[in-house]
Order: C-alpha cells, then structure tokens, then sequence
C-alpha cells in the first residue's frame, strides 16, 4: 500500500511512502512526480540553484519529489494529494 498511517493523538495522519505519486497546484493546473525522500525534521536543499526549506515534522513530514522530467521538488505534506 502506498500510504502508511501514524497515530497523531485522536487522529489518524497519512504519510506518503517513498515512489507514491503525488499531484499538486502549480500555476493554473497541476504537477506531479514520485517520492524520493520523507523528511520528518526541517530540511534544506539546493534546487536548480536555490535554496528551499521546508518545515517538517513527525505529523507533518516533508518530501523531496522527482518530476516525470528529472526535475525535483520539495514540498509539505500539505501541499500534496495522492495520484489518482
């Protein structure tokens, strides 16, 4: 199964696992890629020359996604919905 379940308190949060396929907004449509990494604390990283950060955490991790086109991503958990 691609999602994996963790017990937030009342709460059940869905992570994403590595080579899911997730889409989110970008522009007046849509992107998409694969996992390629969770991270569950802040995280940095140089893409295409600029630094981007991302906030992370146990209950709200973030992921560094690769693009059908080579390019990667990273983004919150929030950001992302699962492929249809």
């Amino acid at each position: 199964m691609a999602l994996t379940f963790k017990n937030t308190g009342n709460n059940a949060m869905k992570h994403y696992a590595v080579n899911t396929e997730v889409e989110w907004e970008w522009g007046n449509g849509s992107a998409s890629g694969n996992i390629r990494e969770k991270f569950t604390s802040d995280v940095e990283r140089t893409i295409k020359g600029s630094s981007v950060k991302r906030e992370a955490s146990d209950s709200d991790p973030a992921y560094l996604i690769e693009q059908d086109d080579g390019s990667k991503v990273l983004k919150s958990h929030s950001e992302l919905k699962k492929s249809s």
